[in-house]
Protein backbone atom coordinates (compact mmCIF):
# COMPACT_ATOMS: atom_id res chain seq x y z
CA UNK A 1 0.00 0.00 0.00
CA UNK A 2 1.17 3.68 -0.89
CA UNK A 3 1.21 6.10 1.78
CA UNK A 4 -0.75 8.28 -0.35
CA UNK A 5 -3.73 5.39 -0.79
CA UNK A 6 -3.16 5.21 2.76
CA UNK A 7 -4.14 8.95 3.58
CA UNK A 8 -7.11 8.65 1.35
CA UNK A 9 -7.93 5.65 3.26
CA UNK A 10 -7.99 7.74 6.83
CA UNK A 11 -10.17 10.02 5.28
CA UNK A 12 -12.74 8.57 2.69
CA UNK A 13 -13.45 5.42 4.98
CA UNK A 14 -11.77 5.98 8.97
CA UNK A 15 -13.99 9.28 8.21
CA UNK A 16 -10.75 10.90 10.09
CA UNK A 17 -9.96 14.73 10.35
CA UNK A 18 -6.34 14.91 8.97
CA UNK A 19 -5.64 18.12 11.16
CA UNK A 20 -6.24 16.34 14.39
CA UNK A 21 -4.32 13.92 16.55
CA UNK A 22 -4.98 10.19 16.93
CA UNK A 23 -3.52 7.79 19.49
CA UNK A 24 -2.01 4.39 18.24
CA UNK A 25 -1.37 1.19 19.74
CA UNK A 26 1.96 -0.08 18.48
CA UNK A 27 3.27 -3.47 19.85
CA UNK A 28 6.34 -3.51 17.26
CA UNK A 29 4.88 -6.28 15.86
CA UNK A 30 4.82 -6.26 12.01
CA UNK A 31 1.08 -4.70 11.47
CA UNK A 32 1.25 -2.11 13.87
CA UNK A 33 4.69 -0.90 13.38
CA UNK A 34 3.36 -0.89 9.10
CA UNK A 35 0.43 0.95 9.99
CA UNK A 36 2.50 3.38 12.58
CA UNK A 37 4.67 3.99 9.19
CA UNK A 38 2.04 4.67 7.05
CA UNK A 39 0.45 6.84 9.87
CA UNK A 40 3.86 8.85 10.30
CA UNK A 41 4.17 9.17 6.20
CA UNK A 42 0.85 10.43 5.52
CA UNK A 43 1.34 13.50 7.68
CA UNK A 44 -1.47 12.99 10.66
CA UNK A 45 -0.61 14.11 14.24
CA UNK A 46 -0.09 10.94 15.82
CA UNK A 47 0.49 10.12 19.53
CA UNK A 48 1.98 6.15 20.14
CA UNK A 49 1.13 3.77 23.10
CA UNK A 50 2.83 0.86 23.71
CA UNK A 51 1.53 -1.76 26.41
CA UNK A 52 4.04 -4.02 27.99
CA UNK A 53 2.15 -6.77 29.77
CA UNK A 54 5.57 -8.36 31.37
CA UNK A 55 4.25 -11.64 30.22
CA UNK A 56 7.13 -12.60 28.09
CA UNK A 57 10.90 -12.99 28.54
CA UNK A 58 11.81 -10.26 25.29
CA UNK A 59 8.59 -7.66 26.47
CA UNK A 60 11.22 -5.15 27.92
CA UNK A 61 13.38 -5.21 24.56
CA UNK A 62 10.14 -4.90 22.75
CA UNK A 63 9.25 -2.12 24.68
CA UNK A 64 12.71 -0.37 23.75
CA UNK A 65 12.67 -1.15 20.13
CA UNK A 66 9.41 0.46 20.28
CA UNK A 67 10.67 3.75 22.11
CA UNK A 68 13.33 4.26 19.65
CA UNK A 69 11.83 3.56 16.77
CA UNK A 70 9.37 6.70 17.53
CA UNK A 71 12.55 8.25 19.17
CA UNK A 72 14.27 8.61 15.53
CA UNK A 73 11.22 9.56 13.75
CA UNK A 74 9.70 12.19 16.96
CA UNK A 75 6.66 10.85 17.06
CA UNK A 76 5.54 10.96 20.84
CA UNK A 77 5.44 7.72 22.58
CA UNK A 78 3.99 6.77 25.91
CA UNK A 79 4.81 3.06 27.34
CA UNK A 80 2.73 1.90 29.76
CA UNK A 81 3.32 -1.40 32.00
CA UNK A 82 0.76 -3.46 33.19
CA UNK A 83 0.82 -6.50 35.74
CA UNK A 84 -1.19 -8.90 33.58
CA UNK A 85 -1.19 -11.88 35.59
CA UNK A 86 -2.45 -10.11 38.67
CA UNK A 87 -5.42 -8.44 36.92
CA UNK A 88 -6.32 -11.49 35.39
CA UNK A 89 -6.25 -13.44 38.91
CA UNK A 90 -8.27 -10.20 40.39
CA UNK A 91 -11.08 -10.17 38.37
CA UNK A 92 -11.11 -14.26 37.10
CA UNK A 93 -10.01 -13.10 33.25
CA UNK A 94 -7.83 -15.59 30.94
CA UNK A 95 -4.25 -13.88 30.32
CA UNK A 96 -5.55 -12.82 26.74
CA UNK A 97 -8.47 -11.11 28.21
CA UNK A 98 -7.01 -9.19 30.85
CA UNK A 99 -4.44 -8.18 28.32
CA UNK A 100 -6.90 -6.84 26.22
CA UNK A 101 -9.35 -4.83 28.83
CA UNK A 102 -6.02 -3.56 29.92
CA UNK A 103 -4.40 -2.18 26.66
CA UNK A 104 -7.78 -0.57 25.46
CA UNK A 105 -8.70 0.96 28.46
CA UNK A 106 -5.33 2.57 28.18
CA UNK A 107 -5.52 4.11 24.95
CA UNK A 108 -8.80 5.09 25.38
CA UNK A 109 -7.46 7.00 28.49
CA UNK A 110 -4.83 8.44 26.81
CA UNK A 111 -6.84 9.50 23.88
CA UNK A 112 -9.04 11.32 26.45
CA UNK A 113 -5.68 12.62 28.33
CA UNK A 114 -5.22 14.38 24.72
CA UNK A 115 -7.53 15.21 23.23
CA UNK A 116 -7.46 12.32 20.50
CA UNK A 117 -9.95 11.91 17.91
CA UNK A 118 -9.70 8.29 17.59
CA UNK A 119 -8.06 5.49 18.60
CA UNK A 120 -6.16 2.97 16.40
CA UNK A 121 -4.97 -0.62 16.40
CA UNK A 122 -3.82 -2.70 13.54
CA UNK A 123 -5.93 -5.59 12.98
CA UNK A 124 -5.71 -6.80 9.11
CA UNK A 125 -7.78 -9.03 6.89
CA UNK A 126 -6.51 -12.38 8.26
CA UNK A 127 -7.76 -10.89 11.92
CA UNK A 128 -11.08 -10.61 10.36
CA UNK A 129 -11.37 -13.17 9.14
CA UNK A 130 -9.88 -15.50 12.33
CA UNK A 131 -12.71 -13.23 14.26
CA UNK A 132 -15.87 -14.24 12.44
CA UNK A 133 -14.29 -17.54 12.37
CA UNK A 134 -13.82 -17.73 16.35
CA UNK A 135 -17.88 -16.25 16.58
CA UNK A 136 -18.92 -19.02 14.39
CA UNK A 137 -17.48 -21.48 16.51
CA UNK A 138 -19.10 -19.98 19.75
CA UNK A 139 -22.39 -19.77 18.64
CA UNK A 140 -22.34 -16.13 17.97
CA UNK A 141 -25.49 -14.32 16.13
CA UNK A 142 -25.11 -11.44 13.90
CA UNK A 143 -23.10 -8.77 15.72
CA UNK A 144 -20.49 -11.88 16.10
CA UNK A 145 -20.33 -12.88 12.03
CA UNK A 146 -19.85 -9.40 11.01
CA UNK A 147 -16.45 -9.23 12.63
CA UNK A 148 -14.62 -6.23 13.00
CA UNK A 149 -15.67 -2.49 11.09
CA UNK A 150 -13.02 -0.29 10.40
CA UNK A 151 -14.68 2.40 12.10
CA UNK A 152 -17.05 2.22 15.40
CA UNK A 153 -17.61 3.58 18.51
CA UNK A 154 -17.47 1.53 21.56
CA UNK A 155 -19.64 3.37 24.60
CA UNK A 156 -17.65 1.07 26.97
CA UNK A 157 -14.51 2.60 26.48
CA UNK A 158 -15.95 6.01 24.81
CA UNK A 159 -19.07 7.81 23.75
CA UNK A 160 -17.02 9.99 21.32
CA UNK A 161 -13.47 8.82 20.57
CA UNK A 162 -13.72 6.39 17.61
CA UNK A 163 -11.90 2.77 17.46
CA UNK A 164 -10.05 2.57 13.91
CA UNK A 165 -8.82 -0.54 12.39
CA UNK A 166 -6.96 1.49 9.06
CA UNK A 167 -5.24 -2.09 8.02
CA UNK A 168 -8.77 -4.56 7.84
CA UNK A 169 -9.06 -4.73 4.61
CA UNK A 170 -4.81 -5.51 4.45
CA UNK A 171 -4.09 -8.97 4.06
CA UNK A 172 -1.35 -9.82 6.66
CA UNK A 173 1.07 -10.95 3.09
CA UNK A 174 0.58 -7.63 1.95
CA UNK A 175 1.64 -5.94 5.05
CA UNK A 176 4.90 -8.12 5.47
CA UNK A 177 5.83 -7.26 2.15
CA UNK A 178 5.13 -4.02 2.89
CA UNK A 179 7.69 -4.13 5.67
CA UNK A 180 10.55 -5.73 3.73
CA UNK A 181 10.24 -2.97 1.07
CA UNK A 182 10.32 -0.16 4.08
CA UNK A 183 13.23 -1.31 5.62
CA UNK A 184 11.19 -2.20 8.79
CA UNK A 185 12.09 -4.96 11.18
CA UNK A 186 9.12 -5.71 13.91
CA UNK A 187 9.21 -7.83 16.47
CA UNK A 188 7.63 -11.30 16.38
CA UNK A 189 5.84 -12.91 18.97
CA UNK A 190 6.53 -16.36 19.35
CA UNK A 191 3.09 -17.00 21.50
CA UNK A 192 1.44 -16.41 18.50
CA UNK A 193 2.28 -19.53 17.21
CA UNK A 194 1.21 -21.64 20.49
CA UNK A 195 -2.18 -23.50 19.12
CA UNK A 196 -3.21 -23.53 22.95
CA UNK A 197 -4.45 -20.32 22.69
CA UNK A 198 -8.21 -20.70 20.68
CA UNK A 199 -7.39 -17.54 17.92
CA UNK A 200 -3.76 -19.16 16.86
CA UNK A 201 -5.31 -23.24 16.86
CA UNK A 202 -7.80 -21.08 13.69
CA UNK A 203 -5.07 -18.83 12.34
CA UNK A 204 -2.40 -22.00 11.99
CA UNK A 205 -4.75 -25.21 11.76
CA UNK A 206 -8.32 -24.24 10.82
CA UNK A 207 -7.82 -21.76 7.95
CA UNK A 208 -5.43 -23.38 6.12
CA UNK A 209 -8.01 -26.47 5.85
CA UNK A 210 -10.39 -24.32 5.12
CA UNK A 211 -8.46 -23.48 2.35
CA UNK A 212 -8.26 -26.31 0.81
CA UNK A 213 -11.58 -26.45 -0.05
CA UNK A 214 -11.82 -22.45 -1.30
CA UNK A 215 -8.68 -20.34 -1.79
CA UNK A 216 -10.92 -17.51 -1.53
CA UNK A 217 -12.10 -18.26 2.38
CA UNK A 218 -10.58 -14.92 3.49
CA UNK A 219 -12.15 -12.86 0.81
CA UNK A 220 -15.72 -14.58 1.37
CA UNK A 221 -15.87 -14.30 5.03
CA UNK A 222 -14.64 -10.68 4.60
CA UNK A 223 -17.94 -9.92 2.10
CA UNK A 224 -20.27 -11.31 4.01
CA UNK A 225 -18.41 -9.56 6.94
CA UNK A 226 -19.53 -6.54 5.20
CA UNK A 227 -23.22 -8.05 3.81
CA UNK A 228 -23.70 -7.79 7.56
CA UNK A 229 -22.65 -5.21 8.46
CA UNK A 230 -25.05 -3.21 5.99
CA UNK A 231 -28.24 -5.58 7.62
CA UNK A 232 -26.59 -4.73 11.46
CA UNK A 233 -26.92 -1.21 10.88
CA UNK A 234 -30.72 -1.06 9.95
CA UNK A 235 -31.42 -3.39 12.85
CA UNK A 236 -29.63 -1.61 15.18
CA UNK A 237 -31.60 1.79 14.12
CA UNK A 238 -34.88 -0.52 14.45
CA UNK A 239 -33.49 -1.69 17.95
CA UNK A 240 -32.95 1.95 18.89
CA UNK A 241 -36.59 2.75 18.06
CA UNK A 242 -37.52 -0.40 20.21
CA UNK A 243 -35.09 0.87 23.29
CA UNK A 244 -36.91 4.19 23.15
CA UNK A 245 -41.01 3.05 23.14
CA UNK A 246 -40.02 0.75 26.14
CA UNK A 247 -37.56 1.67 28.25
CA UNK A 248 -39.00 3.61 31.42
CA UNK A 249 -35.62 4.15 33.56
CA UNK A 250 -32.03 3.78 33.54
CA UNK A 251 -29.24 4.55 35.90
CA UNK A 252 -25.67 3.75 36.23
CA UNK A 253 -26.29 0.28 37.50
CA UNK A 254 -29.36 -0.72 36.12
CA UNK A 255 -32.29 -1.03 33.05
CA UNK A 256 -36.13 -0.79 33.36
CA UNK A 257 -38.05 -1.75 30.93
CA UNK A 258 -42.24 -1.91 30.27
CA UNK A 259 -42.96 -5.12 30.35
CA UNK A 260 -45.90 -4.34 28.20
CA UNK A 261 -44.09 -2.83 25.62
CA UNK A 262 -41.42 -5.36 25.66
CA UNK A 263 -43.59 -7.99 25.28
CA UNK A 264 -45.17 -6.36 21.92
CA UNK A 265 -41.75 -5.95 20.08
CA UNK A 266 -40.67 -8.33 17.68
CA UNK A 267 -38.96 -11.58 18.51
CA UNK A 268 -35.57 -10.35 17.07
CA UNK A 269 -36.00 -6.67 18.61
CA UNK A 270 -36.40 -8.01 21.99
CA UNK A 271 -33.40 -10.07 21.85
CA UNK A 272 -31.15 -7.17 20.74
CA UNK A 273 -32.86 -5.07 23.46
CA UNK A 274 -31.73 -6.96 26.02
CA UNK A 275 -28.41 -7.72 25.28
CA UNK A 276 -27.89 -3.64 24.83
CA UNK A 277 -29.30 -3.59 28.48
CA UNK A 278 -27.14 -6.30 29.96
CA UNK A 279 -23.83 -4.93 27.73
CA UNK A 280 -24.64 -1.42 29.31
CA UNK A 281 -25.05 -2.84 32.75
CA UNK A 282 -21.46 -4.78 32.13
CA UNK A 283 -19.43 -3.61 29.67
CA UNK A 284 -16.80 -6.17 30.11
CA UNK A 285 -18.83 -9.47 29.94
CA UNK A 286 -18.43 -11.39 27.12
CA UNK A 287 -20.20 -14.60 27.64
CA UNK A 288 -23.79 -13.63 26.38
CA UNK A 289 -24.24 -16.87 24.35
CA UNK A 290 -27.50 -17.49 22.09
CA UNK A 291 -27.97 -20.29 25.70
CA UNK A 292 -28.26 -16.77 28.13
CA UNK A 293 -30.00 -14.70 25.84
CA UNK A 294 -32.64 -17.45 25.27
CA UNK A 295 -32.98 -17.89 29.13
CA UNK A 296 -33.79 -14.35 29.18
CA UNK A 297 -36.39 -14.19 26.55
CA UNK A 298 -37.88 -17.17 28.17
CA UNK A 299 -38.15 -15.33 31.57
CA UNK A 300 -40.83 -12.84 29.99
CA UNK A 301 -43.03 -15.72 28.93
CA UNK A 302 -45.95 -14.42 31.16
CA UNK A 303 -46.42 -18.30 31.80
CA UNK A 304 -43.57 -18.27 33.68
CA UNK A 305 -44.31 -17.30 37.30
CA UNK A 306 -40.69 -16.93 38.33
CA UNK A 307 -39.93 -13.13 39.60
CA UNK A 308 -36.21 -14.07 39.78
CA UNK A 309 -33.62 -14.86 37.73
CA UNK A 310 -29.95 -15.01 37.51
CA UNK A 311 -28.57 -14.50 34.12
CA UNK A 312 -24.55 -15.05 34.07
CA UNK A 313 -21.61 -13.92 35.99
CA UNK A 314 -23.52 -11.10 38.13
CA UNK A 315 -26.00 -10.05 36.51
CA UNK A 316 -29.84 -10.62 37.40
CA UNK A 317 -33.18 -10.05 35.93
CA UNK A 318 -36.14 -9.13 38.29
CA UNK A 319 -40.03 -8.87 37.80
CA UNK A 320 -40.82 -5.35 39.39
CA UNK A 321 -44.32 -4.40 40.94
CA UNK A 322 -45.52 -7.14 38.32
CA UNK A 323 -45.30 -4.66 35.00
CA UNK A 324 -41.60 -3.72 34.66
CA UNK A 325 -38.51 -6.10 34.14
CA UNK A 326 -35.75 -5.05 35.92
CA UNK A 327 -32.26 -5.79 34.76
CA UNK A 328 -28.87 -5.00 36.83
CA UNK A 329 -25.73 -6.50 39.08
CA UNK A 330 -26.87 -8.48 42.03
CA UNK A 331 -25.74 -6.99 45.06
CA UNK A 332 -26.70 -3.25 43.90
CA UNK A 333 -29.10 -1.72 46.17
CA UNK A 334 -30.08 0.15 43.47
CA UNK A 335 -30.96 3.70 44.81
CA UNK A 336 -31.68 5.73 42.14
CA UNK A 337 -34.83 3.54 41.53
CA UNK A 338 -36.23 2.61 45.08
CA UNK A 339 -35.33 4.62 48.90
CA UNK A 340 -33.40 2.54 50.64
CA UNK A 341 -32.20 3.79 54.74
CA UNK A 342 -29.66 2.05 56.69
CA UNK A 343 -30.58 3.23 59.70
CA UNK A 344 -33.56 4.15 61.89
CA UNK A 345 -34.65 8.11 61.11
CA UNK A 346 -36.35 9.91 63.57
CA UNK A 347 -39.22 11.54 61.32
CA UNK A 348 -38.60 15.54 62.27
CA UNK A 349 -39.21 18.00 59.00
CA UNK A 350 -36.49 20.63 58.76
CA UNK A 351 -37.18 24.13 58.40
CA UNK A 352 -38.05 23.48 54.27
CA UNK A 353 -40.59 20.85 55.99
CA UNK A 354 -38.34 17.64 54.39
CA UNK A 355 -37.37 14.61 55.39
CA UNK A 356 -34.06 13.56 53.71
CA UNK A 357 -33.93 9.70 53.11
CA UNK A 358 -30.42 10.05 51.56
CA UNK A 359 -29.63 9.37 47.65
CA UNK A 360 -31.71 12.18 46.67
CA UNK A 361 -34.89 11.00 48.15
CA UNK A 362 -36.97 13.26 50.11
CA UNK A 363 -40.13 13.80 52.10
CA UNK A 364 -41.85 16.86 51.41
CA UNK A 365 -44.24 17.46 54.38
CA UNK A 366 -47.58 19.51 54.50
CA UNK A 367 -50.28 20.20 56.90
CA UNK A 368 -53.64 21.58 56.19
CA UNK A 369 -57.66 21.53 56.89
CA UNK A 370 -58.55 19.71 53.69
CA UNK A 371 -57.98 16.86 51.50
CA UNK A 372 -55.44 18.39 48.76
CA UNK A 373 -55.47 17.01 45.10
CA UNK A 374 -52.66 14.03 45.65
CA UNK A 375 -51.15 11.18 43.52
CA UNK A 376 -52.72 7.71 43.59
CA UNK A 377 -49.72 5.95 43.09
CA UNK A 378 -48.38 5.30 46.61
CA UNK A 379 -45.94 8.57 46.27
CA UNK A 380 -48.54 10.39 48.25
CA UNK A 381 -49.51 9.56 51.62
CA UNK A 382 -52.64 11.74 52.95
CA UNK A 383 -53.58 10.72 56.88
CA UNK A 384 -55.59 12.25 59.35
CA UNK A 385 -52.37 14.31 61.82
CA UNK A 386 -54.56 13.67 64.90
CA UNK A 387 -54.06 10.13 65.10
CA UNK A 388 -50.17 10.46 64.41
CA UNK A 389 -47.63 10.87 67.30
CA UNK A 390 -43.83 9.72 67.81
CA UNK A 391 -43.13 8.97 64.27
CA UNK A 392 -39.99 7.74 62.95
CA UNK A 393 -38.55 5.85 59.68
CA UNK A 394 -37.03 2.67 60.20
CA UNK A 395 -37.07 -0.86 57.89
CA UNK A 396 -38.51 -4.23 58.07
CA UNK A 397 -38.28 -5.80 61.34
CA UNK A 398 -39.09 -9.83 61.66
CA UNK A 399 -43.07 -10.35 61.89
CA UNK A 400 -44.19 -7.24 60.62
CA UNK A 401 -47.88 -7.07 59.90
CA UNK A 402 -49.58 -4.24 57.78
CA UNK A 403 -53.30 -3.03 57.70
CA UNK A 404 -53.46 -2.00 53.62
CA UNK A 405 -55.89 0.61 52.69
CA UNK A 406 -59.24 -0.06 51.91
CA UNK A 407 -59.00 -3.60 53.49
CA UNK A 408 -61.26 -2.32 56.82
CA UNK A 409 -58.83 -3.08 59.63
CA UNK A 410 -57.65 -6.30 57.95
CA UNK A 411 -53.69 -6.75 58.91
CA UNK A 412 -51.51 -9.44 56.81
CA UNK A 413 -47.96 -9.93 56.92
CA UNK A 414 -45.90 -7.33 55.76
CA UNK A 415 -43.81 -10.32 53.48
CA UNK A 416 -47.28 -10.91 51.99
CA UNK A 417 -48.20 -7.56 51.07
CA UNK A 418 -44.90 -6.85 48.96
CA UNK A 419 -45.35 -10.22 47.19
CA UNK A 420 -48.58 -9.36 46.21
CA UNK A 421 -47.92 -5.85 44.77
CA UNK A 422 -44.54 -7.50 43.25
CA UNK A 423 -41.91 -5.29 45.01
CA UNK A 424 -38.75 -7.43 44.53
CA UNK A 425 -36.47 -9.33 47.05
CA UNK A 426 -33.67 -7.23 46.69
CA UNK A 427 -35.65 -3.92 47.54
CA UNK A 428 -37.24 -5.23 50.54
CA UNK A 429 -34.52 -5.27 53.46
CA UNK A 430 -33.95 -1.74 53.77
CA UNK A 431 -37.41 -0.22 52.27
CA UNK A 432 -38.40 2.71 54.88
CA UNK A 433 -41.53 2.27 56.43
CA UNK A 434 -43.10 5.13 58.69
CA UNK A 435 -44.37 4.21 62.17
CA UNK A 436 -45.96 5.47 64.97
CA UNK A 437 -44.93 5.59 68.62
CA UNK A 438 -45.91 2.17 68.85
CA UNK A 439 -44.01 1.04 65.69
CA UNK A 440 -47.12 0.29 63.86
CA UNK A 441 -46.75 1.29 59.92
CA UNK A 442 -48.18 3.95 59.44
CA UNK A 443 -47.51 4.32 55.59
CA UNK A 444 -44.74 1.60 53.45
CA UNK A 445 -43.46 4.50 51.65
CA UNK A 446 -43.53 4.93 47.92
CA UNK A 447 -46.48 2.04 47.89
CA UNK A 448 -49.36 2.27 50.18
CA UNK A 449 -50.82 3.91 53.86
CA UNK A 450 -52.43 1.92 56.33
CA UNK A 451 -56.16 1.97 56.14
CA UNK A 452 -55.77 3.21 60.76
CA UNK A 453 -54.78 6.37 59.67
CA UNK A 454 -56.57 7.66 57.04
CA UNK A 455 -58.56 10.92 56.33
CA UNK A 456 -62.52 10.03 57.18
CA UNK A 457 -65.17 13.18 57.30
CA UNK A 458 -64.29 13.67 61.05
CA UNK A 459 -60.71 14.30 60.34
CA UNK A 460 -59.56 18.20 61.32
CA UNK A 461 -55.95 17.96 60.22
CA UNK A 462 -54.48 16.28 57.50
CA UNK A 463 -50.60 15.47 56.73
CA UNK A 464 -49.96 15.23 53.13
CA UNK A 465 -46.42 13.52 52.53
CA UNK A 466 -44.78 13.26 49.08
CA UNK A 467 -42.01 10.97 48.35
CA UNK A 468 -39.79 12.44 45.98
CA UNK A 469 -36.76 11.97 43.97
CA UNK A 470 -34.59 15.22 43.73
CA UNK A 471 -31.90 15.57 40.96
CA UNK A 472 -28.46 13.89 41.35
CA UNK A 473 -25.92 16.52 42.05
CA UNK A 474 -23.47 16.93 39.41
Amino acid sequence: MQYSQFSDLLVQDCLLDPQKPVVAGISGGPDSLCMLDLLIKSGIIVFVLHVNHQLRSEADDESKMVEEFCTKRNVPCYIKTADIKTLAAEKKYTLEEAARVFRYAALFDYAKEINAQAVLVAHNANDQAETVLMHLLRGSGLSGLMGMQMRSIKPNWSNTIALVRPLLKTSRGEILAYCVENGLSPNYDQSNQDTKFFRNRIRLELLPELMTYNPRIMELLASMSDIIAVDQSFLNAESGKAWQSCVAKEGEQFVLFNLLHLSELHPALVRRVLRKAIAQIEPELRDLDYASTERAVSFLDPKNRVNHMHLLSNIELVKNRHKELLICKQNDTLTELWPQIELMMSFVPDSNNEIDLGNNWIIKCEESERAPVFRKDGQSAVLDADLLYGMYLNTYIHGDRFEPYGLHGKSIKLGDYWTNIGLPEKARQKWPLLRNGNGDIVWIIGTQISDRFKITTETKRVLTLNLIQTQKDN
